[in-house]
């Protein structure tokens, strides 16, 4: 299915609760855009996150499935540390800050 994604920092615990819980119309997804969420997941790893990425996949999978320019675009607005940081600590901000 998605296994691809423990190659960037998933462990298999939040890989088993991303299968539980994740809505299956995203999973979907990620199996048909491979390709992209690869790239989108190697961005995530080049920039600082690599457990992290659960919490993205978890609380904000539009961020996983968004093509990788418009997401290096909303990430610039904010500057990459502090788009890590604010992953990590408090995801439910960037919205706040138009990502």
């Amino acid at each position: 299915m998605i296994e691809y994604i423990k190659e960037y920092g998933i462990t298999n615990k939040d890989y088993e609760y991303i299968i539980g819980n994740v809505e299956q119309d995203i999973l979907d997804l990620m199996v048909t855009t491979e390709n992209n969420v690869r790239e989108i997941l190697n961005y995530y790893n080049t920039i600082g996150l690599t457990e992290s990425i659960a919490l993205i996949i978890i609380n904000r999978p539009d961020l996983i499935i968004i093509d990788l320019e418009t997401l290096e675009g909303l990430v610039a607005k904010i500057d990459k540390k502090t788009f890590v940081n604010l992953v990590k600590n408090a995801i439910d901000d960037l919205i706040i800050l138009g990502i």
